[in-house]
């Protein structure tokens, strides 16, 4: 750990940066059948408290605040802690109760278990949770019917999608920037994590194993790729990903390479990142891309799912459109994205434009 005082070096640009945390144990690993069941779950040793306040240490050092995805079942058994994250200045949000992936228990299950991990969160805080990222980044274009729920369930933005293939989910065609849905509650605004575009593919190499197999000359080198295309850069991480000690489950030697490889790394990366980047939580970063991209005649896109292919529009098209035609219809459409706006910007913000 960088000791007190010791100066930090940001470069000097204008990247949107956002630091987010999956706050889930070292047996919340998805998709395999030698990882513990729900019910083993209270059973198993946890390695939450002293990784988190490892993390805290961190991000108080730097000055640096942030998002914490909490599973519910995690916050249920560390309240104290959520609140100590929480009394630290960073964003609490969901990562659903018992670690679903989306596309597999399908949309009753799915519903049920955002839902009651948003009110346990609400509860131990007393505070509204805006926020929501699914275990896995697990929705696929198969189970898009979950930007309705999430929508449905309260929720303003998603982090769900990861915006290239993956073995969880995955929705390689989704755009790389932040964009509005169209749900039958209201606009949700979804924030893609981060990929690059290298030759026709999109990469990633700001999270998880991504993060951890990547050396820094590579990261450096694709956070300046981000900012070169006006796209904001997020990291994720989870805590036992900065524990190269937790225990280790007998899974193919495919998953645990990518669970497991150069666990060892990730502390000096964050030292590293932290040390050079301004972060700050996904609330904050949506503020500043809403007003730098909407506010200032830029676009935020618009995509209604329904139908086999999605149809975008911008928010910026719409009131143009609406300014020089006598629609009802296109005029309905601005104001939901401007109330959808509205969860992300100052009152007045949108009236003064």
């Amino acid at each position: 750990m960088i000791a007190p005082g010791v100066p930090v070096r940001k470069y000097e640009d204008k990247q949107i940066c956002a630091f987010t945390v999956d706050v889930e144990d070292w047996f919340h690993i998805l998709d395999s059948d030698v990882v513990p069941q729900f019910a083993q779950w209270p059973l198993l040793e946890s390695r939450i408290e002293q990784n988190i306040e490892k993390l805290l240490g961190l991000l108080e050092t730097f000055a640096v605040k942030g998002t914490f995805f909490w599973l519910g079942w995690v916050a249920e058994r560390h309240k104290s802690l959520l609140r100590q994250c929480r009394n630290a200045g960073h964003e609490i949000a969901s990562h659903g109760y018992a670690h679903l992936l989306a596309y597999k228990v399908g949309e009753k299950a799915f519903r049920h278990d955002i839902s009651k991990a948003k009110a346990l969160l609400e509860d131990i805080t007393g505070e509204p949770v805006v926020g929501f990222r699914a275990p896995g980044f697990g929705i696929t274009r198969e189970a898009t019917w979950a930007f309705d729920v999430i929508k449905e369930a309260g929720y303003q933005y998603d982090s769900s999608v990861f915006p290239a293939s993956r073995g969880h989910g995955g929705i390689s065609d989704s755009p790389i920037s932040p964009y509005f849905i169209e749900t039958q509650s209201g606009h949700l605004l979804e924030v893609p994590t981060s990929t690059i575009e290298l030759l026709g593919h999109r990469l990633s190499m700001f999270g998880g194993g991504y993060l951890r197999l990547a050396n820094k000359r590579i990261i450096q080198w694709g956070i300046s790729r981000l900012q070169a295309a006006g796209q904001p850069l997020i990291v994720y991480i989870h805590p036992r990903e900065i524990d190269p000690y937790h225990p280790r489950l007998p899974l193919t030697l495919r998953r645990r390479f990518k669970c497991y490889v150069r666990l060892n790394s990730m502390m000096s990366k964050l030292e590293w990142l932290c040390r050079n980047y301004s972060f700050c939580t996904m609330l904050e970063m949506i503020e500043s891309y809403v007003r730098s991209f909407y506010l200032e005649s830029k676009t935020i896109p618009v995509i209604n799912l329904n139908g086999i292919h999605p149809s975008i529009i911008s928010a910026h098209e719409l009131k143009e459109s609406s300014n020089c035609t006598s629609g009802q219809k296109i005029r309905d459409k601005l104001l939901l994205v401007e109330r959808a706006m509205a969860n992300f910007l100052a009152p007045g913000d949108l009236r003064s434009q």
